[in-house]
């Protein structure tokens, strides 16, 4: 799903990294956050099927490379089709099982999910899951333990969600004309076994925002991470274990590309099985098409968070509010180093307060602070991989090719962090409409900027983009903020803000774009796990039209 995203005091995560205990001395973290995150990483070089720590067929695994100095740090297990096959028929068991998961009550599932909440939020558990977090994508280490907190939230809504909107709805009939005779209600049931295949920007964050709602609707679930960021997600199981989740309702697998295995990826595999009733993806929108296909030939609903190259249109009467334009401007492109699909990574500013608006963003730019995600004083840490770090900084020299102005402050990194990858805030102007900087998605810590003269030309520029996921204005002009989120062709808008999302607040793409469809968040995103069954009964036994028997 994408961005941000606060906890209950509406807080923008930002996250961290903890990557050896030389760097561990800037943040002062407890020697026992340390040794208990190190607990951790000692089981998750393991699958979790069934709730049990198990190891991959012949004992595979992928080493872990740490974004903060290039280094492997840990493994994580390389799961088979075999084990991929234990993990659906362990998740396929629960679902099915008498009296199980799927059977009981709603209230008592929404406990369960009350004590996995109560487990994050416990400071040594959200600590020890911020140090894994940060070490494995590289996120500052605030911007983690926002993120874990965060999940926690989720758990706690759909806890509290699931009893309300999941009970049956009685139906409306007819008043005479035989409507009199009857009762009908709408029911809402488990989908069955769902398939979660997630991305590395925000590991745990946006498994949760999958694993939570299929849980309070009674579903199971197989969690296939990404390889880049498996870590938490391994770890979850541990935590929803210990709350009460029932054996095999929760399994997480992990594994590489498909030339790491002669069958094929895990994730492949995963979303090939025959016995899943549902895929819920998030990632890049040509992995979207991956997961369609897959689900085309079996009518398997499947759900998709994909890419975006999102906008923020900033009017000239934003003039007496700069400092607030600019800190959400970096608040949407910065955040994460860039890697968010929500990311507004194009900005188009009106052409009255252009001059005033770059030179302050261009000062505030140069003071991002750029370094080990474990200093608190960090407030971009490096992007995940290496491969990312590539890819970036190829769109960057693109861009100068085609004509931008780059702007990057330099970067004075410490020594433990001269292998990693890190890269300068930056900024591009002068940049061609038809520049692959503003059409396409990079993924990374790169704004784009172009000026407009109209509202008229910002919505037409805006819209240019065959993505659909989000969008953010601001004005302060109340029926400006109403037409342009009406005419922006995108699933959010963020109105004077950027990037904000609570638990309750539904997040997705606008149907028809690269952006995908389904919701995660919010009561659609609870619905996305259910299947509508409605009943239409006489009121009482012996009842009949006598149509054909008088």
């Amino acid at each position: 799903m994408a961005s941000i995203v606060v906890g209950r005091s509406a807080r923008t995560t930002v996250s961290s990294m903890m990557m050896n205990r030389a760097a561990a001395r800037k943040v002062a973290t407890a020697p026992e956050v340390l040794a208990s995150a190190d607990k951790i990483l000692s089981r998750t070089n393991r699958l979790f099927i069934g709730n049990k720590y198990v190891n991959a067929e012949g004992g595979k695994t992928l080493p872990v490379i740490s974004p903060i100095d290039g280094k492997p740090f840990t493994e994580i297990p390389h799961a088979s089709a075999a084990d991929v096959d234990a993990a659906v028929k362990a998740a396929r068991a629960a679902f099915d099982a008498e009296g199980g998961w799927a059977s009981i009550s709603v209230e008592e599932r929404c406990k369960v999910l009350k004590a996995v909440a109560a487990k994050l939020r416990e400071p040594g558990t959200l600590e020890a899951f911020a140090v894994l977090e940060t070490r494995d994508c590289g996120k500052s280490i605030e911007e983690s333990k926002g993120d874990i907190g965060f999940c926690a939230d989720l758990f706690d809504y759909f806890a509290d969600a699931a009893p309300q909107h999941l009970k049956p709805e009685v139906v409306d009939l007819p008043s005479g004309a035989g409507g009199d005779d009857f009762v009908s209600e709408v029911m809402q049931e488990p989908l069955g076994v769902v398939g979660c295949v997630t991305p590395w920007n925000y590991p745990l964050m946006q498994a949760v925002m999958k694993v939570a709602p299929a849980l309070a609707c009674g579903c199971t679930v197989v969690l296939k991470p990404s390889p880049l960021s498996s870590l938490t997600c391994l770890a979850l199981g541990e935590v929803c274990a210990e709350a009460g989740v029932p054996a095999g309702v929760l399994n997480v697998i992990t594994g590489g590309p498909p030339e790491a295995l002669p069958e094929g990826s895990t994730g492949q595999t995963l979303i090939d099985h025959p016995l899943l009733d549902k895929i819920s993806f998030t990632g890049s929108s040509g992995a979207g098409y991956k997961m369609l296909e897959a689900s085309a030939a079996r009518l398997r609903p499947t759900s998709l968070e994909l890419g975006g190259k999102s906008c923020f249109v900033v009017f000239d009467d934003a003039e007496e509010h700069l400092d607030s334009a600019v800190d959400w401007i970096m608040q949407g492109i910065f955040s994460c180093t860039g890697q968010v699909c929500s990311a507004t990574s194009r900005l188009l500013v009106q052409k009255g307060i252009e001059k005033k608006l770059m030179e302050k963003l261009l000062a505030a730019q140069s003071l991002v602070t750029v370094g080990h995600p474990l200093d608190t004083s960090t407030k971009m840490g490096p992007v995940v991989s290496e491969g990312q770090f590539e890819k970036v900084s190829a769109c960057i020299a693109k861009a100068k090719e085609q004509g931008c102005t780059v702007h990057q402050p330099r970067l004075n990194l410490p020594a433990e962090c001269q292998g990693g990858y890190f890269l300068p805030p930056t900024v591009l102007t002068d940049v061609p409409l038809d520049a692959a900087a503003w059409k396409e998605e990079i993924f990374g810590p790169v704004l784009s900027v172009r000026s407009f003269e109209t509202e008229a030309e910002a919505v037409k520029v805006a819209n240019d983009t065959r993505y659909g996921l989000a969008n953010a204005v601001y004005t302060k002009d109340k029926a400006r903020l109403a037409r342009m989120s009406q005419k922006l062709k995108s699933g959010f808008v963020w109105g004077n803000c950027n990037n904000v999302l609570f638990p309750s607040t539904p997040f997705g793409g606008r149907v028809g774009k690269d952006s995908g469809f389904g919701h995660e968040g919010g009561i659609a995103g609870l619905m996305e796990y259910v299947s509508p069954k409605t009943v239409l009964r006489a009121k009482e036994a012996g009842f009949s039209w006598n149509a054909y028997i008088e």
